[in-house]
């Protein structure tokens, strides 16, 4: 992502560092063989920590990439369009 702070780049690294600890978490619960339910609150909190670091990088392009392509003078309709696929395919 270009025009990133070095805060914001820290932040969303760092949480994408969570998900991967969440990740190997529930690897070693399987491995394990825990209960089903501790995996499945597992799972949770990599969706939650996924969900997180998503709603950071639209936030991102919402200000910034599309702000960018407007001042740029691209079409405004195609541009928002675009941005309303993308956003559509994040919310699913």
């Amino acid at each position: 992502m270009k025009d990133v702070d070095q805060a914001e780049t820290k932040n969303i690294v760092t949480r994408l560092k969570t998900v991967r600890g969440h990740i190997a978490g529930v690897e070693r619960m399987i491995e394990e063989e825990k209960p089903c339910e501790d995996i499945l609150l597992q799972l949770v909190a990599v969706r939650s920590a996924v969900q997180k670091v998503s709603v950071i990088v639209a936030q991102h392009y919402a200000n910034s990439c599309l702000v960018e392509a407007l001042d740029k003078g691209e079409n405004r309709q195609e541009v928002l369009n675009k941005a309303i696929e993308t956003l559509m395919k994040f919310n699913q």
